[in-house]
């Protein structure tokens, strides 16, 4: 067994040790290693890159659907009763059908009548001119034998009282003749009364079939089997001419500049799946007043499943071009200037630009920006012109892109 050390020994090895090593404890060496050096990362950014993409700008427009045209069907008629009814509320008529009937049988005895004056009108013409007649046979005679008198009174054969006499009867006969041309054109003035009476009642005895003015669709019907019609009361019938129905909308004055007549449009209606396709047909040329109002007419396509007094939506396409766009989201402004943050070699350079056309999500960017160069999506919440930061593309956080 081997003796253990002194503690001589012990004391000069710990010395020895202590020597060699510089005079430091070997716990205290190995604490006196040195700490790794951090490194500081650029925060992390969502970056975009500018795109080219078509770009759509519409104006929204809220309305009711109304008929481009509507045609009115009435009377003037007092008094009559409707006996008849073709036709009702959404039938499709054509021009000259008949809707309704009412009752003639008035008209009818007005219309005898009247053709018994007419009658006896003609007889009185016929008489008067039997009397002009024996009237011109008196101025003949007369005249004949005033010649006869004269040339008797020459020869000295017959005295001045037949002369006289004679020229008394011409003018006599001529006279009656005149009077039976004048009774003649009485006759004939009275027959023209008449015949106006006539052609009166028959106007009216056609007005009693209530036809339809134009193609179209029969929006709303007021007359009533059996009822009484009353001059100047509400139309009878209202048709929507050709089936054609509109969108009249009412949008800001401020935005009346930026339309024109033709521009397309797409009308959406509560209950209705799809959109309608319309072009804008009239613009006001008056704002109101006092709603400072604009009226616009969209005209819809034919055979479109609207009906008149329906509410609808209307999206008006004001601009349709190909530009380099970003999102909305990405775009600083101060005052009326537009700004964007771009990201080149992983740092932020805030950029004056100029902004075209808009839409929902994403504005063009006319001029300051190409296509391909990336900006901050989400402008002006961390970071500032000048700052590094690591770009995170959209592709890289799994985002779905505008």
């Amino acid at each position: 067994m081997p003796a253990k050390p002194s503690p001589f020994v012990r004391a000069a090895g710990a010395l020895l040790a202590a020597t060699i090593f510089g005079g430091v404890p070997a716990a205290s060496f190995a604490a006196s290693e040195a700490a790794p050096v951090v490194r500081q990362v650029p925060p992390s950014i969502r970056v975009v890159a500018a795109e080219r993409r078509e770009l759509v700008e519409t104006l929204s427009v809220n309305g009711t659907i109304v008929a481009r045209e509507e045609a009115a069907v009435g009377t003037d008629l007092n008094g009559l009763t409707v006996i008849t009814l073709n036709a009702d509320e959404g039938d499709v008529v054509k021009k000259g059908d008949v809707l309704a009937v009412l009752d003639r049988s008035m008209l009818d005895t007005q219309l005898a009548q009247i053709e018994a004056s007419r009658a006896q009108a003609e007889a009185n013409i016929a008489q008067m001119r039997a009397q002009i007649g024996d009237a011109e046979v008196g101025v003949r005679q007369a005249r004949e034998a005033l010649d006869r008198a004269v040339a008797l009174q020459k020869k000295g054969f017959a005295p001045d009282a037949q002369r006289d006499n004679a020229v008394n009867a011409l003018d006599s006969a001529k006279a009656r003749l005149d009077s039976a041309e004048k009774a003649l054109k009485s006759s004939e003035a009275q027959l023209g009364v008449v015949e106006a009476q006539r052609q009166n009642v028959l106007v009216q005895i056609g007005k009693t079939e209530l036809r339809a003015p134009a193609d179209g669709l029969i929006l709303a019907r007021n007359a009533t089997l059996g009822g009484v019609v009353m001059a100047g009361s509400a139309p009878l019938f209202r048709i929507a001419i050709d089936g054609e129905f509109e969108l009249a909308a009412t949008i800001s004055g401020t935005e009346l500049p930026r339309l024109a007549n033709g521009m397309k449009a797409t009308i959406s209606l509560s209950g209705l799946e799809g959109l309608i396709e319309g072009s804008i047909r009239r613009i006001s040329p008056e704002v109101d007043r006092a709603s400072r109002l604009g009226s616009i007419r969209i005209a819809l396509k034919p055979g479109s499943p609207v009906r008149a007094g329906n509410f609808a939506r209307g999206e008006i396409e004001l601009v349709r071009r190909e530009g380099v766009a970003v999102p909305v989201s990405a775009v600083l402004y101060a005052g009326t200037d537009a700004f964007l943050q771009c990201v080149e070699g992983g740092k932020v350079e805030t950029r004056t630009v100029t902004l075209g056309t808009r839409t929902d999500d994403m504005v063009e960017i006319a001029s300051g920006l190409s296509e391909g160069e990336e900006v901050v999506s989400r402008a002006g919440t961390f970071v500032a012109d000048g700052d590094l930061v690591t770009p995170v593309r959209i592709e890289a956080t799994g985002a779905v892109k505008p």
